[in-house]
């Protein structure tokens, strides 16, 4: 073991003097495979070596220890999750490079500075050195510390920009908490100052009963004058964060709110019909889009809206009222409710994916889908069996493991 207990380095490992100073542009496909090889090795590991990771950073930088939540679990998820996301993506730098620059932008909210990511980097490397065994090569140090300082570079780069023209995180009141079921709560949050986003975004919620968790829930509501945010949220089991808005958040307390992410919006140019398929809390999104796509309308050019929404049983249809003044409203939203697991429902029976063979979309209509993510896949390959390219199809799961299916909440 070396110093610290953390082991001794690989020979064949080279540490590069910054990780951070790692060429620009596209990577080789050589060192993708050199890359995409050993992380494979890596993963192996699972959460030996992701708790190796932060054993080294911290006990090489005890400093940095504060950035990070008191439990580490699901930040250990996250770790594993946005290194499969780039290694998988490395063949293809057009999504690669906005999944960096909005990591980049997420990670001002924790308090991220540029000079961090070195440090970050030396663990990593450490990490992989330690896991790989006798196929860290010089090449794969190579290949590893290049692609790091693009990933930095692209990280820092949309931080600073975004730091010129917006805070790190907003602060909000609550001003309204509904409790629509047991274990789902609405909530209305009036920000400190105007927070600029799209329908169908979502945004991550910190709750001041815990110390740097964020956790990612959809807004529900497209842009309003008075600024006013609602979410959908859900209390799942272990869910921190969503269990302390539903149950322990009461009018007049503050939350935090990171910035606006998620690319599930309006498509630009699109006056096609709109087919929407939310399940449970998925229909937050969908709702914010429906609002949206309304406003938008000009007389004589009203876009035809189809809304199927989903629950286990009837009392998880918790926004019915608010959906019927809608429809009332815009007669050319049509809207179906389904229920899969209740017997004495009287309406339509069945889970969404077999509802939506039933009831194709129109051709040429956009297709937005949020909810559980077993849904919005099997929907997916729904569609696609019956002519995937018939429609344009939307759906944004979350690049963030912990508390939910979606970013629905």
């Amino acid at each position: 073991m070396g110093k610290n207990g953390v082991g001794a380095p690989n020979p064949a490992y080279r540490e590069p003097d910054s990780p951070a100073g790692g060429a620009a542009g596209q990577i080789a496909l050589s060192s993708a495979e050199a890359i995409t090889y050993t992380f494979s090795l890596v993963n192996r590991a699972g959460d030996k070596a992701v708790a190796y990771f932060y054993g080294r950073l911290f006990a090489e930088n005890p400093e940095l220890r504060a950035l990070f939540p008191a439990a580490m679990d699901v930040q250990r998820d996250r770790l594993f999750h946005a290194l499969t996301r780039i290694v998988h993506s490395l063949s293809r730098p057009e999504e690669m490079e906005p999944y960096l620059c909005q990591l980049g932008l997420d990670h001002r909210k924790y308090g991220v500075e540029a000079e961090h990511y070195p440090a970050v980097g030396r663990a990593l490397l450490a990490t992989l050195c330690k896991f790989a065994g006798d196929e860290w090569t010089p090449e794969a140090a190579a290949a590893w510390a290049g692609a790091y300082g693009l990933a930095t570079q692209l990280m820092t780069s949309a931080a600073e920009e975004s730091a010129q023209q917006s805070p790190a995180w907003w602060s909000a009141e609550v001003v309204g908490h509904e409790l629509r079921t047991p274990t789902l709560a609405v909530l209305t949050m009036r920000p400190d100052h105007p927070f600029p986003y799209q329908a169908g975004q979502y945004v991550s919620i910190q709750s001041v009963r815990w110390h740097r968790v964020w956790r990612p829930f959809s807004v529900a509501n497209a842009p309003r004058p008075d600024g006013l945010l609602t979410f959908h949220v859900r209390a799942v089991p272990g869910g921190w964060v969503s269990s302390a808005l539903v149950n322990h958040t009461k009018v007049g307390d503050r939350v935090n709110l990171g910035p606006p992410q998620g690319c599930m919006t309006l498509a630009a140019g699109s006056d096609g019909g709109l087919f929407c398929v939310a399940g449970g809390s998925g229909l937050a999104p969908i709702k914010a889009l429906i609002e949206q796509a309304i406003a938008d309308s000009a007389p004589g050019q009203r876009r035809r809206i189809r809304l199927l929404v989903g629950a286990c049983r009837r009392s998880d249809l918790y926004d019915l009222p608010d959906l019927w003044r809608l429809e009332s409203y815009y007669p050319w939203l049509r809207i179906t409710t389904a229920v899969s697991d209740d017997p004495d429902y009287s309406g339509m029976r069945g889970m969404l994916p077999d509802i939506v063979a039933r009831q194709l979309p129109h051709k040429g209509d956009d297709v937005y889908i949020s909810g559980p993510s077993k849904m919005v896949h099997k929907t997916i390959r729904t569609l696609s069996a019956a002519g995937l390219r018939k429609w344009s199809i939307h759906a944004d799961l979350a690049d963030i493991p912990g508390e939910l299916t979606s970013v629905a909440g």
